[in-house]
């Protein structure tokens, strides 16, 4: 029993797990270059169009998209969409849509309902290459066959097709009720900035209206089957088209509208986004259209003018498709579920009806779109405890005293009795008995007396964080409870699960909550992973204190799931990069979000956590407060702690993390550190700045470029060679080359104007009295003409360079004297003339811009020159201690500073030696003679 709840438990998590990839993998901008828009119709064919004229170009032709029953039965029948797989239940007279459509009921099963309806799916995938210049199949991918991939076609096209079967039982008539397969396939969205220029009107008996960006009709096409999709081919698969689905009158009447003379021709034009905000005579309304093929009974959701036929269930005299109202019905569902009020057309029963053997029918035809029955898929509660109904009646105090009393005594002369025929026919297996289990008893007492002070405060501890519920199991809040419609309730917590805020691995959801009155974000993860939940639970309330770390409120749980409550976040590093509604909104620069994310990392790498999941997702962005919008790290499944002692983690910890940003050591299997981080961090800041490419280049090769260190930092589009030179240490292949986060925080790409402004001051004072041939001086004008420009007087304003004429010479491809000109610049500046005043503007931002923005390389060379000056104290704030890479720097530095005094030591010591040597023959005496 428990294996099977911890298997649907674990199949109910995976229905939220469906495009998971999809979300992690950064859209590209869709280019029209093929011209070709594919229509997948009922029937299973698959036609290729030309976008301009809608021409034929090819036809596909692959099993039907639905296979349903063509009856109805007595019990239940189901109308399944064929567009998206959502489903319609026709029970008893009464017509309802289900929560979840057959791809969500697939992911699901095995499954039981509250009303004994068992689910049972199965899915196909396989993969289609297509010549999409005449749609034949190259080759057919699926996990059945034993072939592999195939060498990659210059112009072919892999379409993937996922191929869902269900079957539901019903338990109370003991037979298979209904089973349908529904296909369909994995396609793009087309981004939001997509330059398509084309809309398309379909009708629910198959004509297509392709209409231009001014309203002009492109072209129309007939299919005669209904069209459940429209793709436009790309090289890299199917995007999918956006269409709207009308009635067939309806189209008719807006056409006729808009061609007659006198008409606009701008009805078409106004339709647009939202079909059904245009003007009073052409408003839509939407419907249910249910309709047979040869492949099964579908309903589809369909506009109609006000001219259309629909059925309303109260003209049907007994209530064939009305039903209750939802149990649970928000806001935000009935505005979404409940159509609109409009007169409906009052007509007697017509001829189109749809018979059966037992004499049950359906009208086919336009209908009033009906409610979400939000209990009909509610997964029951398994319990080895029988329920029962409630007891209405309640006795007072002394009749259940007098119940309680006689329920002890018979069980107490039961049980004597029982005892008392066992000792007599078996007296000494009795004793023998008796005795285990007095020593089992004195046993158990002692081992609790020993463990009960540690267990008290643990319990103490966990009870402040934690609230269990073992009976409470998942239910949905019932209408006495003060919490909102629709939304479940887990101890201390409440959650609606209609609006999800993101997905992980494993089933893992994320749902809208409350927690004492407070928006948080709900987790929700399969009970399977407790261990891993307790210890992301515990590293959380361990480093939560920090403002940039995501904060942790309490924890529950039942029998399937555990609940963690979370600081509730307006959105995610990657919305900020990817949605320009999302960043006009977040008043906060790029630079300082990455600042605060590095600070909260930071913190983590300081109580000896690696986080080991770092990637655009899971850098969220806090509503607005009292400190205003906060960077904060979020989703710690997959942290880790350093055990004291050690500097890495184990092997045994796995590979962990998202495709794309695991450092290159994580996944060559090797130890794995703080390093780890780093590096995803890294290709985290290049992600923000360069406006959400990445440095190892598209996925299909990422990880290849990483193991091997090839990347590209060309993106960039601010502060370019101190942001290049920061990430392209981030992103080093071996971690020890890697900067420790304390100097990523510490590198001059954070510093602010002011703080800029300073260092450059604190340079040109070092260096004022040193002479040329110093080290440091040296250093400062090494490849100086590269970071100068050749001659940085000319690269400044002329009121600029005349104002420094007049009062000492520059040299013009000196750094250290184009520091010194920004130095007397910036202490003199109410000094100056106005014109030089306004062409340096204010100070600092301004200021600093003048000259960084003019010369590029002036910050970051500076910065790395005067390394080996870290030790000395103005200089001590600017470079951190623990920062490994200014240590070597000042020990190669200083090293070299050794060599070349000893070089002039042993320099000077040869022209001392060779001039006492000259002295010595230009003195000599002369040689004697000997007679």
């Amino acid at each position: 029993m428990w294996i099977l709840l911890l298997l649907i438990s674990i199949s109910i998590g995976q229905i939220f797990t469906v495009g998971d990839e999809v979300l992690d993998d950064v859209t590209p901008r869709i280019g029209h270059s093929q011209g070709v828009v594919l229509v997948s119709t009922l029937d299973g064919q698959l036609q290729a169009l030309n976008m301009e004229d809608g021409s034929t170009k090819w036809t596909l032709q692959e099993d039907p998209v639905l296979r349903a029953p063509t009856t109805v039965k007595k019990g239940f029948t189901f109308l399944p969409n064929p567009q998206d797989g959502s489903l319609y239940v026709l029970k008893e007279g009464i017509l309802k849509r289900l929560p979840l459509n057959i791809p969500a009921l697939v992911h699901a099963s095995p499954l039981k309902s509250s009303d004994g309806v068992l689910y049972a799916g199965s899915k196909r995938d396989v993969w289609l290459e297509i010549d999409p210049l005449t749609g034949a199949k190259v080759e057919t991918m699926s996990a059945t066959n034993d072939k592999v991939c195939p060498a990659n076609n210059k112009n072919a096209v892999f379409v993937g097709r996922t191929e869902y079967r269900i079957s539901m039982y019903d338990t109370k008539n003991r037979e298979k009720t209904w089973n349908t397969t529904f296909s369909d396939y994995t396609a793009h969205l087309l981004p939001s900035n997509n330059d398509y220029p084309f809309r398309h009107y379909v009708t629910s008996n198959g004509n297509v209206l392709t209409v231009g960006p001014g309203g002009e009709i492109i072209w129309e096409r007939d299919f005669g089957l209904p069209v459940v999709a429209m793709y436009l081919l790309q090289n890299d698969g199917l995007h999918k088209l956006n269409y709207v689905v009308m009635g067939g009158e309806t189209m008719e009447n807006i056409i006729k509208s808009a061609l007659t003379p006198g008409g606009k021709n701008d009805v078409l034009a106004d339709l647009g986004v939202t079909p059904q905000t245009t003007s009073p005579q052409h408003a839509l309304f939407a419907t249910l259209y249910v309709g047979e093929s040869p492949f099964g009974l579908y309903a589809m959701d369909v506009l109609v003018d006000k001219h259309t036929i629909t059925y309303a269930p109260k003209y049907l005299g007994p209530p064939l498709l009305e039903g209750p109202s939802p149990i649970a019905l928000s806001a935000k569902e009935k505005a979404q579920f409940v159509p609109s009020s409009r007169p409906v057309i009052s007509i007697d029963i017509p001829a189109i009806t749809h018979k059966t053997t037992d004499g049950v029918f359906l009208l086919l035809g336009y209908h009033e779109k009906p409610q979400v029955d939000l209990s009909a898929i509610l997964p029951i509660r398994f319990s080895n405890t029988p329920s029962f109904p409630p007891i209405v009646y309640k006795p007072d105090v002394k009749d259940m005293k007098q119940i309680t009393d006689h329920s002890t005594q018979t069980f107490e002369s039961s049980l004597s009795g029982m005892l008392l025929e066992i000792y007599l026919r078996h007296p000494t297996a009795f004793a023998t008995a008796v005795f285990t289990l007095l020593a089992l008893a004195i046993t158990v007492v002692w081992l609790c007396g020993k463990q009960s002070g540690v267990a008290l405060i643990a319990g103490e501890v966990r009870s402040a964080q934690t609230s269990r519920q073992s009976n409470s199991g998942l239910s949905w809040v019932s209408g006495n409870e003060e919490v909102p419609e629709g939304w479940m309730k887990i101890g201390k917590l409440q959650y609606n699960p209609t609006e999800i805020l993101g997905r992980g691995c494993e089933g893992t959801v994320v749902y809208r909550g409350k927690f004492d009155g407070r928006d948080v974000a709900v987790k929700r993860v399969v009970s399977e992973f407790v261990r891993l939940v307790d210890r992301e639970a515990d590293l959380l309330r361990e480093s939560d204190t920090h403002p940039n770390v995501i904060r942790y409120f309490c924890m529950e749980s039942d029998s399937q799931f555990r609940y963690l409550a979370l600081e509730l976040c307006v959105a995610s590093l990657n919305d900020y990069v990817t949605e320009e509604t999302i960043r006009e909104k977040v008043p906060i620069s790029s630079t300082e979000l990455l600042r605060q994310a590095t600070e909260g990392l930071a913190h983590l790498h300081i109580m000896q956590i690696v986080h080991r999941d770092m990637k655009p997702q899971n850098v969220l962005l806090s509503t607005a407060g009292a400190r205003g919008v906060r960077a904060v790290i979020s989703d710690f499944g997959l942290c880790k702690r350093v055990q004291p002692g050690r500097q890495s983690l184990s092997k045994r910890s796995g590979l962990a993390g998202t495709d794309g940003w695991i450092a290159p050591e994580a996944l060559i299997c090797e130890s794995t550190s703080f390093p780890v981080d780093v590096f995803s961090l890294g290709c985290i800041f290049y992600y923000v700045l360069s406006d959400g490419e990445h440095p190892f280049g598209d996925s299909l090769h990422r990880q290849t470029n990483i193991i091997n260190g090839e990347y590209t930092l060309l993106g960039i589009k601010q502060d370019v060679p101190v942001a290049v030179a920061l990430i392209e240490s981030m992103i080093q292949r071996i971690p020890k080359s890697r900067p420790s986060l304390q100097c990523v925080l510490a590198h001059p790409f954070f510093w602010e104007p002011e703080r800029r402004l300073q260092f450059f001051g604190d340079v040109s004072d070092r260096i004022e009295k040193e002479e040329d041939t110093s080290m440091v001086a040296r250093r400062l004008e090494h490849n100086a003409r590269a970071v100068v420009g050749g001659n940085w007087r000319n690269n400044i304003c002329a009121p600029l360079a005349a104002d420094l004429r007049k009062f000492r010479t520059y040299k013009g491809h000196s750094v250290r004297d184009l520091l010194r000109a920004m130095r007397n610049k910036k202490h003199h500046y109410r000094e100056l003339p106005e014109d030089v005043r306004e062409s340096l503007g204010l100070i600092p931002e301004q200021f600093v811009s003048y000259f960084t923005s003019r010369f590029p390389l002036l910050l970051l060379h500076t910065y790395e020159a005067m390394k080996w000056c870290a030790d000395e104290g103005v200089f001590r704030s600017y470079y951190p201690d623990e920062d490994i890479f200014c240590t070597q720097v000042r020990l190669r530095m200083k090293e070299e500073i050794e060599n070349d005094e000893l070089q002039r030591k042993l320099d000077s010591q040869n022209m001392e030696t060779e001039w006492v040597r000259g002295q010595a023959v230009k003195h000599k005496p002369p040689a004697k003679t000997i007679a």
